[in-house]
């Protein structure tokens, strides 16, 4: 496999409401006292139509990876803590991208705003839990690929993480065709328009192997992530937070 292949740009087309379903079918750890508006929350997202997700990815050849990073065959360096550990006999990597859209983010803002914070707090997890829902299906597609072409599918690790600094931001999106899909990196190392993933993956031989679980152990936000147990959730309580009405 080449740089220029079928294969070697992909996209995946899921539609919002199925998202909505998988978060209704998986709910998630969401904290005791958020629970009262969790509904109202999905059907905000619902009714107002607010996912419009997106997902891209591309595959490049690797030149050679060592223990400070990755180094690509059309010349892209991205520095990667101990990649001989995680990355050792990638033939390519996989650089990709995932968003879903404007609209979950200006109605959460909005939300806030209107002091309505149980609501938007509810509905800001349930936007993250989407959108790594939206990266994890492009993740076990690109998994079933490489096991066809008989190579392992490495951890996925996203600019920000420990080892993976944020300055690698800007690579990454023009790697995985974010700039020609109208996507950009603010001064402050974000990705914009709207709620967005940005990761790169080795695929190759003798790679070890990509299990979910392990993508939780290096996002700074675990402790928060509606995905695992909130320890400060009891802040929460007490009726101080607003309004669950919309």
């Amino acid at each position: 496999m080449e740089q220029g292949e079928a294969w070697s740009t992909g996209t995946l087309e899921v539609p919002g409401m199925r998202l909505l379903e998988e978060l209704q079918r998986r709910p998630g750890n969401t904290p005791q006292p958020l629970l009262a508006v969790a509904g109202d929350a999905i059907d905000i997202l619902r009714d107002e139509q607010l996912l419009e997700p997106t997902a891209m990815w591309r595959c490049w050849p690797v030149k050679f990876v060592d223990c400070d990073g990755v180094v690509l065959i059309e010349g892209t360096r991205l520095q990667l803590a101990s990649a001989d550990e995680f990355m050792a006999g990638a033939r390519f990597l996989v650089v990709g991208l995932c968003g879903i859209g404007i609209g979950a983010e200006i109605r959460i803002s909005e939300l806030f705003r209107s002091k309505q914070y149980r609501l938007a707090l509810v509905m800001d997890g349930y936007a993250n839990r989407v959108l790594f829902s939206l990266s994890e299906q492009v993740l076990r597609r690109l998994k079933g690929e490489a096991a066809s072409a008989g190579l392992c599918l490495g951890q996925p690790f996203a600019p920000g993480e420990s080892g993976f600094p944020l300055d690698c931001q800007g690579d990454v999106l023009r790697l995985a065709g974010g700039v020609e899909a109208g996507f950009s990196v603010t001064e402050a190392g974000m990705v914009r328009p709207g709620r967005s993933l940005d990761f790169v993956v080795a695929m190759g031989a003798g790679i070890p192997k990509w299990r979910e679980g392990r993508r939780c152990e290096s996002c700074r936000s675990r402790s928060r992530c509606f995905h695992r147990a909130i320890r400060d959730a009891g802040r929460f309580a007490g009726g101080e937070n607003g309004s669950g009405t919309r």
